[in-house]
C-alpha cells in the first residue's frame, strides 16, 4: 500500500455529536448519511468516545423498550483506538488488523494532552484505497 497520509485517505468528513444526543437521533443520522460511527466530543471539540452501529444494536437488544431514549453517553465506547495525524494509511491498516477493529479515529494531540478528532478511517476506506491503488498499477 502506498504511503498515503490519513487525512488524504479520508473519504468523508468526520461526524460529531455531544454525549447528550439521543441514540435515536444518532441512529437516524447514521442511516441518513450512510455512516457507521459518530465521534462523541465535549463542548470544546475534544474526543470523549465513539458510537457505532454495533453499539446501537447492542443497546437495542439490551433495552428494547427504551434504547431510543438513551444518550450517546450511555452507549459510546470511551476507550477509542486513535492514531496521530502523522500516521499513514498503511499504519492504520495494520492497527485495524492487530486490534480487530473496524475504524480508527485520527487525532491531533494538544499540548495539554487532549485529543482533537480530525478524521475516522474505516476498513471500508482502506479497501477503497487498496482497490484504486491496484487498478492504477494494472492500467
Amino acid at each position: 500500500m502506498k504511503k498515503l497520509s490519513v487525512l488524504a485517505a479520508k473519504r468523508l468528513e468526520i461526524t460529531r455529536c455531544a454525549g447528550a444526543k439521543s441514540l435515536l437521533d444518532v441512529a437516524a443520522q447514521m442511516d441518513e448519511d450512510d455512516i457507521s460511527s459518530i465521534v462523541v466530543t465535549d463542548s470544546q471539540g475534544y474526543l470523549r468516545g465513539i458510537v457505532t452501529r454495533t453499539d446501537i444494536v447492542r443497546m437495542a437488544l439490551a433495552h428494547p423498550d427504551s434504547w431510543y431514549e438513551m444518550t450517546c453517553d450511555a452507549a459510546m465506547t470511551e476507550d477509542v483506538i486513535t492514531a496521530p495525524v502523522t500516521a499513514t494509511l498503511d499504519q492504520i491498516a495494520r492497527l485495524v488488523q492487530e486490534k480487530h477493529i473496524h475504524r480508527v479515529v485520527v487525532v491531533e494531540e494538544t499540548e495539554a494532552g487532549k485529543l482533537r478528532p480530525l478524521a475516522v478511517i474505516s476498513d471500508h476506506d482502506i479497501v477503497y484505497h487498496l482497490v484504486h491503488a491496484t487498478r492504477e498499477v494494472w492500467r
